[in-house]
């Protein structure tokens, strides 16, 4: 099946995924002092080109971040900051890569998490890994579960933005199903999940009890759906857009562009009261890892909330009409254009 998808319409109405969602967008106020320094840090790594990084830095990955991170000190906004500009990069990186190209790019990722070697690494991606997650431990202390949980979960996001180059390469358009087996990991929620649960101290058992691997699901697909319906207009003028929800409801269900996001709407309400039960039916681990536990979910929930909120006060997804589009729900597809990154760019930055 091949990926290019069409419409019979340029112009669409984006429902509101989240209108019965409780919890409301909440900003971490230290950013002004934050934001500098961590583009600054972005900066000094010299993965893009200026014009390119000028792109980069009108994406604001940091508003991202004080939206869905924790809000305990600047040092944890810094290490949030840090976290949403390295997904950013890493996916840019991976975008225009080779499956072996993805694999190493990865593989050299996870063993500066598992390792936290002192020595700088000649790869600018590994290294920009390697600085973030030295300084998160400096910030949060060895909370050893929740690392364990952190590195686990970016071990299968990696995994899983290697199958979804390879999906792209061969043209793959996958089932509702199946898609939402492969994105749940390739959306990077789970380890955003497990990140802002560093500190908490929750024990390993608490990661695995059904429950909350159900409310982690049922947030990560919030958060994958959420994503799908703003970025479908970038993704599918960079002809990207075969993995994507719609695109996979579109083929599934033959459904035109309005049709899936109706469909998408209706699965969103479902995956809230899914959610919001689960949330009530949480059992007891004692006092102190309760109090954690409820921090959590209320983490998963800002979470949500957050990356909704971002999508229309980014210029990533419409640029600066985003706040417009929040209001009037209407979208217009742009033409075909290019990424951040160029396969040469990337070559040479992980030789």
């Amino acid at each position: 099946m091949s990926s290019s998808s069409s419409s019979s319409s340029s112009q669409y109405i984006i429902p509101d995924l989240l209108q019965s969602w409780p919890w409301p967008r909440v900003t971490n106020d230290m950013l002004d002092e934050v934001r500098g320094e961590a583009l600054e840090w972005v900066r000094s790594l010299d993965l893009f080109e200026p014009r390119q990084f000028q792109k980069f830095e009108a994406c604001d990955f940091n508003l991202l971040a004080s939206f869905i991170g924790p809000l305990e000190s600047k040092a944890h906004l810094r290490v949030a900051c840090d976290l949403m500009n390295f997904y950013f990069a890493f996916d840019e990186y991976t975008d225009v890569a080779s499956r072996e190209e993805a694999k190493k790019i990865a593989n050299d990722v996870m063993d500066a998490f598992r390792r936290r070697p002192l020595e700088p690494s000649s790869s600018k991606i590994t290294e920009m890994a390697r600085q973030f997650f030295i300084r998160t431990v400096e910030a949060v202390g060895e909370d050893s579960p929740a690392i364990a949980q952190f590195i686990a979960d970016f071990d299968a996001y990696t995994t899983a933005v290697i199958q979804e180059a390879d999906d792209r390469s061969e043209g793959r358009v996958r089932t509702v199903q199946d898609y939402f087996e492969l994105r749940r990991d390739t959306c990077g929620a789970k380890p955003s999940f497990s990140f802002f649960a560093l500190g908490l101290n929750m024990p390993t058992e608490v990661f695995e009890h059904p429950v909350i691997l159900s409310l982690v699901e049922s947030a990560t697909d919030l958060i994958s759906i959420t994503n799908d319906m703003h970025s479908y207009g970038l993704e599918h003028s960079r002809g990207l857009d075969g993995h994507n929800v719609i695109t996979s409801i579109m083929y599934e269900h033959q459904l035109d562009l309005q049709g899936a996001l109706y469909w998408l709407a209706s699965y969103s309400e479902k995956t809230i009261a899914k959610f919001l039960s689960d949330k009530n039916s949480l059992p007891s681990w004692g006092a102190e890892v309760d109090a954690s536990v409820k921090e959590y979910v209320d983490r998963l929930g800002r979470c949500v909330r957050g990356y909704d909120a971002w999508s229309y006060e980014t210029n990533r997804y419409y640029g600066n009409n985003g706040l417009n589009i929040r209001q009037t729900r209407k979208i217009t597809l742009q033409p075909r254009s290019t990424g951040y990154i160029s396969r040469n760019q990337m070559t040479a930055s992980i030789a």
